[in-house]
């Protein structure tokens, strides 16, 4: 009986990881998301992290494909008041389109939309507090065409992430404080 408790138990474990909800992108290139990008839209179950001073509010400018198949993601985002150009090494996983590294906790990383004009990105942090959802919206300029807005309203909405916890970066007044004069963004 114990040993079937803890059969159950460790199978609960691994299906809360599982990721089964965010579906990948079909037919996922690495070559697709290759390249430089601008950050439209985030989106959190936790609108704390988006916000001034949050530890999401970043702006991916760019993705390059390494030799391994991994990917170095380019971020800016504030820290201790000055703009940090920072790089995560995203590591393949056995699922196209799936990636994994660590940044306050296990970062999933899932490619759910690629189009010529738009990517979603959803982020799954597993840390010590539970777990946080950040869902991206990024362009290959400031511009995402119809399809790409509905994709990411329809996947916040499926990952539970409300209207009041998205965060348009072109809507906002975040715009023009991002893009400084050296073309860093922050």
């Amino acid at each position: 009986m114990k040993l079937l408790l803890l059969s159950l138990c460790l199978g609960l474990a691994w299906a809360l990881q599982d990721q089964s909800q965010v579906p990948v992108q079909l037919g996922f290139c690495p070559e697709q998301v290759a390249g430089p990008w601008q950050t439209i839209k985030l989106g959190a179950t936790n609108r704390s992290v988006i916000e001034d001073g949050g530890a999401y509010l970043c702006f991916m400018t760019g993705i390059q494909i390494l030799a391994n198949g991994n990917l170095n993601v380019t971020y800016f985002h504030r820290k201790d008041g000055n703009c940090v150009k920072e790089y995560y090494i995203a590591e393949k996983t056995d699922i196209p389109g799936r990636y994994t590294f660590e940044y306050e906790g296990q970062i999933y990383l899932t490619f759910v939309f690629v189009s010529n004009i738009a990517a979603i990105i959803d982020l799954e942090n597993h840390s010590e507090s539970g777990i946080l959802t950040v869902v991206e919206l990024h362009g290959r300029t400031w511009f995402v065409d119809k399809q790409g807005l509905e994709a990411y309203r329809e996947h916040t909405s499926r990952r539970g992430i409300p209207q009041r916890n998205i965060v348009n970066l072109l809507a906002s007044r975040k715009l023009p404080s991002i893009i400084l004069k050296n073309g860093h963004k922050c």
